[in-house]
């Protein structure tokens, strides 16, 4: 069996005894498979963002039509403007930023550590994800900034930054997102460029938001189709 049948297989979790010994000894020695495995991880990721995002924006173009009897209402407000001299134009194509940031913004999934409670309850990462799945983000904030001062892993201040975006202290997500080092180009540099590019259009920074979008949008990542459909938002 070829390695990309190995790996599709072990994502539709279908692989029998033989593949699975077969795809953990391949995950162990060999270096190129297991960076093909890992961004298909990411893939899929960006997929169900981008599914959620897809239904999202099905259900406002709902919205859209309902509302869509009051649109000669607001012509007449706009005309109205015109004449008064306000500049409707101008206004009229200024990006609402609030607006946008709720179109985009969905909370990403833990992918780090599964969220059973029980004999591992002391753990602080197991916590620190439980708390996450399960909405507390005061918590789950203090435990993943008290991980990544010990341990200064990368997933940790990503989750304490996402914490921070959920429990809408958005400064203070910019203020942690910068700290990491988008030169590393690891799996969550991408995710990471993505909700600091949404956390700068919250703080109504859409230039500085668009060099992250820019980048994301020209290079092969899960979230270039996303990004690139926020760039045209935007600009």
């Amino acid at each position: 069996m070829d390695h990309e049948e190995l790996i599709e297989k072990y994502f539709a979790n279908s692989l029998n005894n033989d593949e699975q010994s077969m795809f953990d000894q391949l995950m162990q020695t060999n270096q190129t498979f297991r960076e093909e495995v890992v961004y298909e991880e990411e893939v899929q990721k960006a997929i169900r963002l981008n599914e959620r995002q897809a239904l999202k924006k099905k259900l406002q173009s709902f919205e859209t039509k309902k509302t869509k009897r009051n649109y000669t209402v607001w012509y007449v407000a706009a005309s109205f403007a015109i004449m008064l001299g306000i500049g409707f134009w101008t206004f009229s194509n200024h990006v609402d930023t609030n607006a946008v940031y709720e179109e985009y913004y969905q909370s990403y999934p833990n992918v780090v550590a599964p969220t059973v409670r029980g004999e591992n309850s002391t753990d602080i990462k197991s916590e620190a994800f439980y708390s996450y799945d399960s909405g507390d983000y005061a918590k789950a904030l203090t435990l993943f900034s008290k991980l990544y001062d010990t341990e200064k892993e990368d997933y940790s201040l990503f989750y304490k930054s996402l914490s921070l975006m959920e429990l809408k202290r958005y400064e203070e997500a910019l203020t942690s997102f910068e700290q990491f080092d988008l030169q590393k180009n690891n799996g969550f540099t991408p995710y990471v460029k993505w909700y600091k590019a949404l956390t700068l259009v919250k703080l109504k920074q859409e230039e500085k938001a668009l060099v992250l979008l820019q980048e994301l949008a020209n290079s092969t990542n899960p979230m270039q189709k996303m990004a690139k459909e926020l760039v045209t938002e935007l600009e």
